[in-house]
């Protein structure tokens, strides 16, 4: 792996939407399978925070695989935080 400095314009760019795909990639996976649940709304925050985090992913990894396993833990994390927020919805103390 070259530190860039010699790659063309368009090899960076290659790279760069190589890198974009990997740390969207799960992501959009997650956003997919909560709209084909059911979770429109669900969908469409996992989407927002999703995208613009896996920007910052993307333009911060220095290699495709590490974009990749940033994508994942990202991807992860939502599904975490959906499901903490859902069992907090679904409480028994909040059923008053």
């Amino acid at each position: 792996m070259a530190d860039g400095l010699l790659l063309t314009r368009r090899e960076r760019l290659r790279l760069f939407w190589v890198k974009l795909a990997a740390g969207l990639g799960p992501t959009l996976a997650l956003v997919l399978a909560a709209a084909l649940t059911g979770g429109g709304a669900v969908a469409v925050a996992i989407a927002i925070l999703g995208v613009l985090c896996g920007l910052a992913i993307a333009t911060s990894a220095r290699r495709p695989r590490g974009a990749l396993v940033g994508g994942v833990v990202l991807a992860a994390a939502l599904l975490a935080l959906q499901l903490v927020v859902a069992w907090f919805a679904s409480h028994p103390i909040q059923k008053d």
